[in-house]
């Protein structure tokens, strides 16, 4: 009987001491075309939960982020917390910290959407912001402070939307053609250009590190009016009311022909435009969002049909890090069948940077010059 009792507790210790197995793997994560970061990752496969638990660390030995998976690829690396890369499924709580051991962020997910308390600090330890999501939408009371502890801005939603949003406008930055003070009556083609999360802040100069004001910073000459307004840190294209008040001044100001008005932006831009074209479908003569969320508000889950009749061309990197590659194909499903002229570039080889190969192009620019919202449209 002991040594039956003896095998039987050998046999339950051997299997936990399995259970608990820790497979190290050190990921290569690019961050140039000549340098890359090894992060040193332990993955634990749990034997109760039957979830992943994750840690990245520091090449000098700093824990990077922990967290849990419920799928899990282990030569992954999201760049943002709160992208699922297709083979990733973030499950529970997520910790990420700054190199120097600070607390940078404490997440929820359930089932990989957003779920719950969200919080953020300040390098300096002071807390940046605290956020609620209900099922990947932000929902009840958000605040966000200054790093100097100041409140910096007190918002409440409901499933993704701001319920206060305020009537404002914001400072744009404005190209217009080598010809357009050749002819007084001519009117030009307009294309507001909507920056991603990075350009939000009070500098407008940050505009132009990157899509079609960073062509303009170049000299690259144009046949539009080109408008890119600046969103303030921390907020999104559909957080406050600010397009009507926009869209007046522009068209009052510059000599637009309002039959020819683009939407385009690229990440939390392409997400506003998305956003935009649902708002006011009667605006626009053409769409082209880049990258962007689609899930994150009810409300343009509830009114895809009001892009119906919109000329769109999306774009998405099916490597995609940031903003998962699945919202841009959701909407597509959406609308195939009831838009007759949608365009969808799904690269297979991109990643979020996607749209370094689609605005110093041309094509682009030519397909929105097809489209005028006075004439039938043509293909």
């Amino acid at each position: 009987m002991k040594n039956t009792a003896l095998i039987l507790l050998m046999i339950i210790c051997i299997g936990e001491i399995k259970a608990q197995d820790i497979d190290t793997f050190y990921l290569h994560v690019p961050i140039s075309k000549n340098d890359t970061i090894a992060y040193k990752r332990l993955i634990q496969n749990g034997s109760k939960d039957s979830l992943y638990h994750v840690r990245d660390y520091y090449p000098n030995g700093q824990i990077q982020m922990e967290g849990t998976y419920s799928s899990f690829n282990k030569r992954i690396k999201e760049e943002s917390l709160w992208c699922n890369y297709r083979t990733n499924t973030k499950e529970g709580e997520f910790r990420v910290w700054y190199k120097t051991g600070q607390l940078k962020s404490k997440t929820n997910f359930l089932n990989g959407l957003r779920h719950g308390l969200f919080e953020y600090w300040y390098p300096n330890g002071q807390r940046e912001s605290t956020q609620n999501y209900s099922n990947g939408q932000k929902q009840g009371e958000c605040t966000w402070w200054n790093d100097d502890g100041s409140i910096q801005n007190e918002l409440k939603f409901d499933k993704g939307l701001n319920q206060n949003p305020k009537d404002t406008s914001y400072p744009y930055i404005a190209y217009t053609p080598k010809e357009y003070n050749d002819d007084n009556l001519k009117k030009w083609p307009l294309i507001i250009y909507l920056h991603g999360g990075s350009s939000r802040g009070t500098d407008t100069i940050k505009l132009y590190c990157c899509g079609i004001p960073d062509q303009i910073w170049r000299k690259r000459e144009f046949p539009f009016i080109i408008v890119s307004p600046q969103l303030p840190i921390n907020q999104r294209w559909s957080t406050d009311n600010w397009f009507e008040n926009f869209y007046e001044e522009i068209t009052t100001k510059y000599r637009v022909d309002t039959n020819k008005v683009y939407l385009t932006g690229v990440s939390l831009g392409g997400a506003g435009t998305w956003y935009l074209a649902i708002k006011y479908p009667e605006k626009f003569a053409a769409i082209a969002p880049i990258s962007g969320f689609t899930r994150h508000i009810d409300y343009i889950m509830k009114n895809t049909d009001n892009l119906s009749d919109i000329p769109i061309w999306a774009f998405h990197g099916k490597k995609d890090k940031v903003v998962e590659f699945e919202d841009t194909e959701w909407m597509i499903n959406k609308l195939e069948g009831k838009n007759k002229d949608l365009k969808f570039t799904a690269d297979p080889d991109a990643g979020h940077g996607m749209y370094w190969s689609i605005y110093p192009g041309q094509e682009l620019y030519d397909w929105f010059l097809k489209h005028d919202k006075g004439l039938n449209y043509k293909k």
